[in-house]
């Protein structure tokens, strides 16, 4: 960028970028912190609904059917319009934000789960009944292992969006977080501190991306013995 002399706040230079991450990593270090353990935490919660609702929809038809469309409908509304309203309700602690993560994180998961378990066939289903398994025994030994590979999928889209969830409520409102230093640093025109976050931002989405991606290579010698068990 020095080629054409464009001045810092309009486009830093890569090496001013740099050198920013460098100088600032303490500080960049500690709201990320607070921004990964909000996002954890939302995606924790929105895991276990996930689950809950997820083995709900799939036992009772009737039930997916009239809340899938509700589903729907909270992924249509921005996070952007609502992180303000959860604020007025929840305050400025941490609730509004894992709030949000959790907003942006479990719907993903509910369908893959959901998608995941229909694949089981019936004739498969009714094997099982037929030696005596009751129904929540089909659930543990065969809808809830067949959908595991379905819900790390679900998982991975969810990890990667949570970072961006957190951010998202901490820039509304918060005094630390990513969300809070990336608008500190643009409402002084520090461009470089700026792009400086979004590397971070960008960096710990594919660590949690990553860290999905791990659980998947840990937990296949688990789904190859299950299903080994299940054939016999």
């Amino acid at each position: 960028m020095r080629l054409f002399s464009i001045p810092l706040y309009v486009l830093p230079a890569p090496t001013q970028m740099i050198a920013a991450l460098i100088h600032d990593a303490p500080t960049l270090g500690q709201h990320a912190l607070v921004t990964v353990a909000e996002a954890l935490a939302g995606m924790g919660i929105a895991l276990v609904f996930a689950l809950i609702l997820g083995v709900l929809m799939d036992a009772f038809p009737a039930f997916k059917q009239s809340i899938y469309p509700v589903l729907v409908v909270t992924q249509t509304v921005p996070m952007i319009v609502l992180a303000p309203i959860f604020i007025i309700y929840l305050g400025f602690g941490l609730a509004p934000k894992i709030l949000t993560v959790v907003l942006m994180c479990f719907f993903p998961i509910a369908v893959s789960f959901t998608d995941g378990m229909a694949q089981v066939s019936p004739a498969y289903q009714n094997l099982l009944l037929f030696y005596g398994a009751r129904r929540t025994q089909i659930y543990t030994l065969a809808k809830i292992p067949a959908a595991f590979p379905s819900l790390l999928s679900g998982l991975k889209v969810s990890a990667t969006y949570s970072i961006s969830g957190a951010v998202v409520g901490e820039w509304i409102a918060s005094q630390k977080g990513l969300g809070y230093y990336l608008l500190r640093v643009k409402n002084g025109y520090m461009l470089d501190k700026v792009f400086a976050c979004v590397l971070v931002i960008i960096l710990l989405s594919l660590m949690m991306n990553g860290l999905i991606r791990l659980m998947q290579i840990l937990g296949a010698p688990y789904l190859k013995e299950k299903k080994r068990s299940l054939v016999k």
